[in-house]
């Protein structure tokens, strides 16, 4: 019973303090002039929520691709207990994972045409170049 109760006590304070996070971040928003510099601030920031998604896939394709390589040795090493559709779907996952990021760029060029920028604000995929810290990255 007083586990339940610790655990209860840090979810309370852990949702109260992402709260108390996205008003203080909402308050610097709204200290702008006005409505203009308010969206400019928000669309700004998509980027940078893009480039995230990106990593994180990255990261998430490689951590699917190593699962796989070690489910198919777990599946010769006893294939009545793992079946071979497990390993498979992992590194299928993995590689669409990997590759996602290459996707994104000539997707929205499909959907929203030539000015696909215009839509996602300012993000443009198009692979390891968007990567924090990649080749090309802003």
């Amino acid at each position: 019973m007083r586990k339940q109760s610790i655990i209860h006590k840090v979810l309370k304070w852990s949702v109260f303090l992402v709260i108390s996070l996205i008003g203080v971040y909402a308050s610097l928003a709204l200290a702008d002039d006005n409505l203009g510099n308010i969206a400019t601030d928000i669309t700004g920031s998509f980027s940078s929520i893009g480039k995230l998604m990106l990593a994180v896939a990255y990261l998430a394709g490689i951590g699917f691709a190593i699962a796989a390589i070690f489910k198919f040795k777990q599946h010769r090493d006893n294939p009545t207990q793992i079946p071979i559709g497990t390993p498979v779907t992992l590194l299928a996952v993995g590689v669409i994972l990997i590759f996602l990021p290459g996707i994104i760029g000539p997707a929205g060029q499909t959907i929203f045409g030539a000015n696909a920028t215009n839509y996602a604000g300012g993000f443009t995929g198009g692979g390891a170049t968007n990567i924090p810290g990649g080749k090309d990255a802003t």
